[in-house]
């Protein structure tokens, strides 16, 4: 296997060229944290996009930030954190439960962006595609490409920074990124609720959210891990409420939800610990299990969970008010499950992140597409990439 290292867009344009005359598939990788995250595929060479990394250009005031797609994520968090701005989205970190990066790396921009990820900030704010402003990339058939640009504006015809998000770099490689920023909050603070069960507790955060004191973000844990991250209610499960603002909002608003819930306030240090391990879903990393990350109507969370057999002992934490089941178990058992689970529902999808054995080569890690969806997939791929170089069958099979 060869690495291709390229430092620009036009290097990665020659080695697409190349792979492309040889016949040859390419493996898209910069940090390589979320290199597990899909199929198990095999591939002729690495084209490494490591050294595509740099801010370009920052304007706070302007809350525009553009970047090569290869910065590192702690690059983009320092740069942000002087300016007192963030990313809305909230990314989290993979690394602790994929294991694929060194001490201290959090991955890249671009690989945010290529997997869409977006932490508990996501349920009002947004995932990283609403942010995404434009980007250059080059495509499977070798050729340079470009959308958006540094404002947010309605166009007709297709947006690619939707479509590149979630792509997982089956589509192009991207260089220039440029994203909306936004003020960091004053003070971030938590409450904490006790509930008797899931259903009671997406129940209790919809009444919470209908209320005007605006929440930011909201958790649900079972009482086994809610006493390991210090927060234990004392009942089944515990709710999580998060508050940001200026200080005298938070403090306003954090007094009249507890009058309402009669939750327990929680110092700031603390919700700042406990919401980023949620973020990085730290307290289903340590134990050697399989992960899994389940989407769905918050509603919907107690039945995903129901289905799943109670001897099975699976560990989990709920994000997005529901919206966002992780999962820790044996996927032999689980995996199956909750795909059944999740076919039952409206919408929603069964996506296995971790896996500790040779589970994804058992079960698919992406949910499967129905027909006509898959159909489109491959009709968007052979529009890009016509001949599989880029990350061939990362998410489904033979595309």
């Amino acid at each position: 296997m060869t690495d291709f290292k390229v430092s620009n867009l036009g290097e990665a344009a020659e080695a697409v060229q190349q792979a492309m005359a040889e016949k040859a598939r390419l493996e898209v990788r910069a940090a390589g944290t979320k290199r597990h995250l899909g199929r198990a595929s095999s591939y002729d060479h690495v084209l490494d996009v490591s050294a595509l990394s740099g801010i370009v250009d920052y304007q706070p005031e302007e809350l525009v930030l553009t970047l090569r797609a290869g910065t590192p994520m702690n690059l983009v968090e320092a740069a942000l954190a002087d300016a007192r701005q963030m990313l809305a989205f909230e990314p989290p970190s993979m690394t602790r439960i994929l294991g694929e990066a060194q001490p201290g790396v959090r991955g890249t921009i671009g690989g945010v962006i290529a997997a869409n990820l977006s932490g508990p900030r996501r349920l009002t704010a947004g995932a990283a595609r609403d942010y995404l402003l434009g980007f250059e990339a080059v495509s499977g058939r070798g050729e340079l490409f470009k959308s958006g640009g540094k404002v947010m504006k309605n166009v007709t015809g297709y947006d690619l920074s939707k479509l590149m998000c979630g792509s997982f770099g089956t589509l192009g490689v991207m260089d220039e990124i440029t994203l909306k920023t936004l003020p960091a909050p004053e003070t971030s603070r938590s409450l904490v609720i006790a509930a008797d069960d899931i259903a009671g507790a997406a129940s209790a955060i919809a009444g919470i959210f209908a209320s005007p004191h605006e929440p930011g973000a909201s958790a649900i844990l079972p009482s086994a891990i809610a006493a390991e991250e210090g927060v234990d209610s004392g009942s089944p499960f515990t709710i999580i409420i998060r508050l940001e603002g200026i200080d005298a909002s938070v403090a306003d608003r954090l007094g009249h939800l507890q009058e309402m819930t009669g939750g327990e306030a929680l110092a700031e240090a603390a919700s700042v610990k406990l919401w980023q391990r949620i973020r990085d879903v730290q307290p289903l990393a340590e134990k050697p299990l399989d992960i899994w990350k389940v989407s769905c109507a918050p509603a919907d969370a107690a039945r995903v969970v129901g289905a799943l057999d109670s001897r099975l002992q699976v560990r989990m934490i709920i994000d997005w008010a529901g919206g966002l089941v992780w999962l820790a178990g044996s996927s032999p058992h689980v995996g199956p499950a909750l795909r059944k689970a999740v076919a039952g529902l409206d919408s929603g999808f069964a996506m296995l992140v971790r896996d500790v054995g040779a589970t994804r080569e058992k079960i698919a890690p992406f949910e499967p597409l129905a027909g006509g969806m898959f159909a489109l997939h491959k009709r968007v791929k052979a529009s890009f990439d016509p001949l599989g170089v880029l990350n061939f069958e990362r998410m489904h099979e033979g595309v």
